[in-house]
């Protein structure tokens, strides 16, 4: 099974760029996407609506998205802002569109889905630069929320979570001490998480790999400009997967100024 998780950075502006021709060509099992950054009623006429487009002249659209994938919108009630969508191929027995007893807000920023023995949570992580204690609070909620859910499934927790756990995972580490992204209440809170009985899929089949999930829109034009890069996208597994975990790695598409991460496994 190959699983993505993309934040987007608004469902408009990266599908203008081409992520619906993307998606339909590169055909992954389950797409987790964050920060859609508008309601529903859009979201899906812009997916739709570019996905019709793309199959004008195709006498046959079965392969399209609207026909291969299961599409899950939880775009929040927050106009212009955060939202998740899953797209999945297999067929999903179940959604959750917060996290119940731990964690309920209005911007969209949980959606697990259950196949089988597997839950998949698309979760994106806020930014703490203006909320830190409500960062704080979200992943306070999140570590407790897979934990339950890893009692009965086997867990992948996938999403922006805006926090680079180690050195290796940016670029200026140093200059980064005081900055929300690699304050060292963030750092642990990750730690946490991992301890709970979790796996950072990337960095446990690629050891000393050094590869960043974002960049700045401006350094994929201008190579000479010295911009900050960082690891912050994961795909998390309970341990009780790490035995099935075969490739993981972040593709270098211009559709946002997030990279993807790719996790393929077998289930």
């Amino acid at each position: 099974m190959k699983i993505v998780t993309y934040n987007i950075n608004g469902i408009r502006a990266s599908t203008k760029l081409g992520l619906a021709n993307w998606i339909e060509n590169y055909k992954a099992d389950i797409y987790c996407f964050q920060e859609v950054r508008c309601d529903e009623v859009t979201a899906k006429q812009v997916l739709f609506e570019t996905e019709k487009q793309l199959n004008l002249f195709d006498e046959v659209t079965q392969n399209s998205i609207s026909n291969t994938y299961n599409a899950i919108f939880n775009c929040g009630n927050v106009a212009g802002y955060a939202g998740t969508l899953i797209l999945s191929k297999p067929k999903v027995d179940k959604v959750l569109y917060d996290m119940g007893e731990f964690w309920t807000d209005n911007e969209g920023r949980t959606t697990t889905i259950f196949i089988k023995d597997l839950a998949i949570v698309n979760a994106y992580i806020p930014n703490g630069n203006s909320r830190l204690e409500f960062k704080m609070q979200y992943l306070n909620a999140l570590t407790k929320f897979i934990k339950k859910l890893s009692e009965d499934y086997n867990v992948l927790c996938v999403g922006d979570y805006n926090i680079a756990h180690n050195e290796i995972d940016l670029t200026n580490p140093k200059e980064c001490g005081n900055k929300s992204v690699f304050l060292p209440i963030e750092r642990q809170a990750f730690t946490d998480l991992l301890n709970a009985g979790f796996t950072d899929c990337f960095r446990y089949l690629n050891k000393d790999k050094v590869d960043y999930s974002w960049r700045s829109y401006r350094s994929r034009y201008d190579t000479s400009y010295n911009s900050w890069k960082y690891r912050i996208d994961y795909i998390i597994s309970s341990n009780s997967l790490q035995k099935k975990l075969q490739k993981c790695e972040i593709l270098n598409l211009e559709y946002s100024d997030h990279l993807p991460v790719v996790l393929e496994f077998t289930n």
